[in-house]
């Protein structure tokens, strides 16, 4: 056996019920229990979907804060810092993360190290302020991956 609830309530939500009802396939005290047993389980968990709302608000911060590292980050990576014996120009991106010259193929650790080539050329007054940014904006991907691991 069940208990009964009598309340009044307004026009609007008694017509709101109804339409639930109908939409549902249930009869009007199904439906009332339905909802309110839903609604009460709602305002059960009301703190923790604060805390959940909370923690999805510090993750936007943080990836947003990432993403304007990683912005920077190929935006270095894209800077012509030096050519290859070849003659093809070399990117950050060639130097740091292919290790080749897209064009020949050939390594161009020689070149970053300073070693004497037959044709190769690095151009020192960009290379250190490129190496420079490039350790910031990893430092800044570090911190935000820290913050969020505390």
């Amino acid at each position: 056996m069940s208990d009964t609830i009598y309340a009044r309530v307004s026009p609007e939500l008694k017509e709101a019920t109804d339409q639930y009802a109908r939409d549902h396939g249930m009869s009007l005290a199904s439906a009332v229990s339905d909802l309110l047993s839903r609604g009460l389980e709602a305002a059960g968990n009301e703190s923790s979907i604060r805390v959940l709302e909370q923690h999805t608000q510090e993750l936007q911060l943080e990836l947003a804060r990432v993403r304007d590292a990683a912005v920077a980050l190929d935006g270095r990576l894209g800077q012509v810092l030096g050519t290859c014996e070849c003659g093809q120009a070399l990117t950050g991106h060639d130097f740091l993360v292919a290790g080749r010259c897209p064009t020949c193929n050939r390594g161009v650790a020689g070149l970053m190290a300073g070693v004497e080539t037959s044709g190769g050329t690095v151009n020192r007054s960009e290379f250190a302020p490129f190496m420079a940014g490039i350790g910031v904006t990893l430092a800044l991907i570090i911190f935000a991956y820290a913050a969020t691991h505390e």
